[in-house]
């Protein structure tokens, strides 16, 4: 990784954190990956959010990756 990019391809995974969900595009933050990523999805019809979180211990891949932890809901019916 080329400290002077300003973004790169991470890949996002399924709740089991090995299987490849997809691959995005990110921001380097003084060149390091962001530690989380929220990605725009729907939770019962509305908006929402799912939460990928860095996995420090990626083995050899040359994407860093991403494990999901959880759906954050934008409506407050779902909040609780």
């Amino acid at each position: 990784m080329d400290a002077s990019q300003r973004t790169i391809e991470a890949a996002l995974l399924y709740e089991d954190g090995t299987t490849l969900d997809s691959v995005v595009v990110v921001p380097l933050i003084g060149g390091c990956p962001p530690g989380r990523i929220h990605v725009a999805t729907t939770f019962g019809g509305a908006l929402a959010y799912d939460v990928y979180e860095l996995d420090d211990e990626t083995d050899g891949s040359p994407l860093p990756s991403y494990p999901y932890i959880g759906t954050i809901p934008l409506t407050t019916d779902d909040l609780a």
